[in-house]
């Protein structure tokens, strides 16, 4: 963390400097990869005016405070960048614990086709239709599922997608996934 302070229209003892510098650093438990911190104290009259510049990597806060004290100004500036960092870094985590996207429900029906109809003129001839639910897994558990029920192919939701997806035993001993979806 770089620290840049200035002072204007007065100077800045090392007591306050070494003040302000123990105070930013404390923000450091909100973000570890603080760039840089500007610290602006300026004396107006009777105010005493502090504005802090703190730079995150992607985001800037910033504060102004004015009391009759400098350190109150700097102790005020700060308390209010905490606020600021707080809310941004709530912010960040609710928006990586949101679920994923889930893909749309597919709604499956096995048709039973007449053997005997196949390759007939007439058509095919459905004997009856029968739901049946595709079952979510990720790549990995599919082909266990695959391996345990001793099939050739098995039809899933992809867990880490949402998507339909078919995974298959090759004639090389292999496995392929095919992504049925777009």
């Amino acid at each position: 963390m770089k620290l840049t302070t200035t002072a204007r229209h007065f100077e800045a003892s090392p007591e306050l400097i070494e003040h302000t510098e123990k105070k930013l650093k404390k923000l450091k438990r909100f973000f570890d990869h603080i760039l840089h911190v500007n610290v602006i104290m300026s004396l107006e009259r009777f105010r005493h005016i502090a504005e802090v510049n703190v730079h995150v990597n992607g985001h800037d806060f910033t504060a102004k405070e004015e009391s009759g004290d400098m350190k109150t100004s700097v102790d005020r500036a700060t308390k209010s960048l905490e606020r600021q960092m707080k809310k941004f870094k709530g912010k960040i985590i609710s928006n990586h614990q949101r679920p994923k996207k889930v893909g749309i429900a597919i709604a499956s029906e096995e048709m039973i086709i007449e053997s005997s109809s196949v390759g007939d003129e007439g058509g095919l001839e459905m004997v009856e239709q029968v739901p049946r639910s595709i079952p979510e897994f990720s790549v990995e558990e599919a082909i266990i599922k695959l391996e345990d029920q001793g099939e050739h192919f098995l039809l899933f939701n992809n867990k880490e997608s949402g998507k339909l997806n078919l995974v298959y035993k090759r004639a090389d001993g292999n496995y392929g996934v095919i992504d049925a979806s777009d």
